[in-house]
Order: structure tokens, then sequence, then C-alpha cells
């Protein structure tokens, strides 16, 4: 009897044991599967939005650290960064996504770019999104460049414009005020000395074509005529200026061009030359300002060619939207757009890399305020946009008139050829592209 109950003690044990077993068993089976549906809820929270752009150096940086800002601000919407290497590999990117109906949420375009991609009628209206009275329109600058056909297809990212920056050490040393230079033809009588006392380039000339069309301008050139019927590139005031600069470069070798390599690479090998010694200043952007040492650089404004006042460009750099991405992305696009269009963070975005915010009420924060204290030289590219600045050449062609300012720019630059040659070639090729629309 002791037997047969000990023997059902054992069963029951051995049954509750199992029970347990079991029961532990399936609460991890169902753990897991709340694991794994909390997963895929995990993943499917967030809209992913791609976001194509080519900024390197301290734009790059600055641009991760807002997108990881407002990745973490909300719950709906992370913003994926798909980095170029530079505008142009932007455009071919996006050229290439857009033939496979396969367009990122957002992306940010130089003007020329932006102007190729809204003929192409592939860029969504921001109409409705820049008259909800949160986005604040009448606070932003250069608004009106995001139109094409009266209809706004793009908005202010930042704002550009191609500033001169010059080592205060070389040239205190040799009582020269870059202010006191009352056009380019006396900077290059500086960079002359610079170059016969120091035994180092007195200038450097970025590799850059809105560059070059600014030295014209600031000459009295334009891109084309009033009635906008004749390239006039190659007019007296275009070959005075670029000429000038060739001469200073291969002949005068008192000045230097840093071209090629990838990406952005000769614009930061500029920057290199004049930061290590090798340069006493460069022209370059009002963006170069997060990467340059301020307690050895200097920003001034840009000098204007042969008795003409200058005439720096200011341009927007826009973000685009696409009308063939999904809704929800559009929606998303959108709210990054107006995250990094806030006064605060536009201002956050000017004093670390030094272009100009797109917001008059940036001007105004407590963190521009405090960075202009430290480095009043942040206040210099908004003083040439108010007293100079220009709005930027409308290419009528679709960029084909850039183009071939673009290769009359390397013949000068690099290959040493009269700007008066390269620029009548160039003029003769722009002209055929411009009749072929006036014709039209």
């Amino acid at each position: 009897m002791e037997k047969r109950k000990s023997r059902i003690k054992k069963v029951l044990l051995s049954l509750m044991c199992f029970a347990l077993i079991l029961t532990a068993l399936m609460g991890c089976s169902n753990k897991a599967s709340k694991d794994t549906n909390a997963s895929v809820a995990s993943d499917k929270e967030k809209i992913k939005l791609e976001f194509y752009y080519g900024l390197g150096g301290k734009l790059g940086e600055t641009m991760e650290k807002i997108i990881e800002d407002f990745n973490k601000s909300n719950d709906k919407y992370e913003v994926v960064p798909i980095v170029q290497g530079d505008y142009t590999e932007t455009l071919q990117a996006l050229q290439a996504s857009l033939a496979a109906s396969k367009p990122p949420a957002l992306a940010i375009n130089r003007y020329p770019e932006f102007m190729k991609l809204a003929k192409s009628d592939v860029l969504l209206s921001l109409e409705d999104q820049i008259n909800q009275p949160e986005y604040k329109k009448d606070d932003v600058l250069l608004l009106e460049q995001g139109l094409y056909n009266n209809v706004t297809l793009g908005v202010p990212a930042f704002v550009s414009s191609q500033m001169m920056y010059y080592r205060k050490d070389i040239f205190d040393k040799y009582n020269i005020d870059y202010n006191a230079l009352e056009s380019f033809e006396e900077l290059a009588e500086a960079a002359k000395l610079i170059k016969e006392k120091e035994g180092i380039t007195g200038w450097s000339i970025m590799w850059y074509s809105e560059h070059m069309i600014d030295y014209a301008r600031s000459a009295g050139g334009d891109i084309v005529s009033e009635d906008g019927k004749t390239v006039t590139i190659d007019s007296d005031e275009w070959i005075y200026a670029w000429d000038n600069i060739r001469k200073w470069i291969h002949e005068d070798k008192i000045m230097d061009t840093v071209y090629g390599g990838n990406g952005w690479e000769w614009w930061y090998k500029t920057i290199d030359n004049v930061m290590n010694g090798k340069s006493a200043g460069y022209t370059g952007s009002s963006g170069d300002g997060g990467d340059l040492d301020f307690n050895k650089i200097a920003t001034g404004m840009q000098k204007g060619f042969n008795g003409s006042k200058p005439r720096p460009v200011a341009t927007s750099v826009m973000f685009n939207l696409f009308k063939d991405s999904p809704k929800e992305q559009q929606q998303g696009a959108w709210e990054f757009v107006k995250f990094f269009s806030e006064a605060d963070k536009t201002a956050y975005w000017a004093v670390e890399t030094g272009y100009i915010p797109i917001r008059e009420s940036a001007e105004n924060t407590e963190i521009f305020q405090n960075k202009l204290k430290e480095n009043p030289n942040l206040s210099v590219p908004l003083q040439q946009i108010k007293t100079n600045g220009i709005a930027p050449f409308v290419d009528p062609t679709g960029g084909k008139i850039y183009a071939e300012i673009e290769l009359a720019k390397d013949k000068v630059l690099i290959e040493n050829i009269p700007a008066e040659k390269a620029l009548k070639e160039a003029k003769n090729k722009a002209q055929k592209e411009l009749d072929k629309i006036l014709k039209q």
C-alpha cells in the first residue's frame, strides 16, 4: 500500500513538473512572440525618409547632427541620409532614382540643379506648405528663388554667397588693410608683394564657375543681354576679368588654383593651403566658416574689377520634394524642412557652418548673438548680401549656358588659354543653345 502511494506521489510530482515546464515554455514562446511583434511594430513605427545631399566636412557633420535631433524629436518619421560627393553627384543620383520611379523623400540642390529638376516636372509644389501660418514665410530670405512658372518648387535650406578669406598675420605683417583695398587689381598688387616677400602664393582662385561668374559680373559683365536674346560671356568685361586672373596665375605666378580629385577635394585642399601658410588668402564660400580658424583668418567682402562695383551672387541652396514619392513621405519630408527652418535651427546651422541663415529672425536668437560676440566675421556674409548681393542667373537652356562657362573656366584656369579665345568659343556654342529655346 505504501509503495502504491509512493508511486502515485511520484507520478503526480512528475505531472506537476511537466506542467510547470510546459507553462514556462509557453511563457517563453508567448514572450518571444510578443518580442517579435514588438520588433515588427517598432520597425513600422517610423516612416523612413531618404534624404539626398552632397555636403562634406563641417557641413556634413552639422547636417547629421540636425537629422539626429529631428529623429529623436518625433515618433513618426526617421530621416535616412544618403550622402553624395557633391551637388553634381546628388543631381545624378536623383536622376537615376527618378528614372527608376523611386525618388527620395527629400534632397538639397543648388540653384542650377534645382532649375534642371524644375524643368523636368518632377518636383512637388510647396505652395500649400509655405502658406501654413507656422512656416512664417515672410521671415524667410530668398524664398522667391524657389519659384518656377510662378509656383514654389523649392524652399531655402541655407543662403550662400562667395566670400574672401585672408591670413590676418600675413596681411598685418606687410601693413595690408584688406578692407581698404578698392578693387581686385589692388588685391593682386598685395598678392604680388606677399609672393616677393614670403615666397608663397599671394592669393588662391577657387576652381569654381560661380566665382568666375562673380568676377565677370563684378567687372560689369552679364551672362545675357537685357532682352534675353544674346549670350554676352565674350564681352570686354568678361575678357578683362578672366584674362587678368589667367595672367596672375600663369604668367605672374602670384596666384594659383587647385583642381581635380574626388568630390570637394580641390576645395578643401585650397583651404588647407591657406590654413597651412602656403597661400595668403582665397575666394571661398560663406559656408567655409565652419572649417576655418578665425584666430588666423578674417572674412572680407568681394572686390570689383576695373572700377566696377562688386556684384556677388546671393543664392539659396534649396530643399526639394518629389511628386512621385509616397504621400506619407512627402508629409514627413515637410516636417523635417519645417524643423530645419526654425529660427534657432537655422541660426545653429549658420554659426556651425558659416552659411547665412534663411530667417531674418535668426539674427536675434541667443545662439547667433553669442557667436557673433566671439566671432564678428560671422556678420560679413550678411553684410555682403545686403550691400552688394544680386540674384543668380536663370539659365533658360536648362544649364547649357552654364556648362559652356564651366568648360571655358577650365581652359583659362588650367590650360592657360587666353580668355578671349575660350570665352568666344563658349559664347558661340551657348548662343546656339539659346537660339533653340527662343525659336520654340
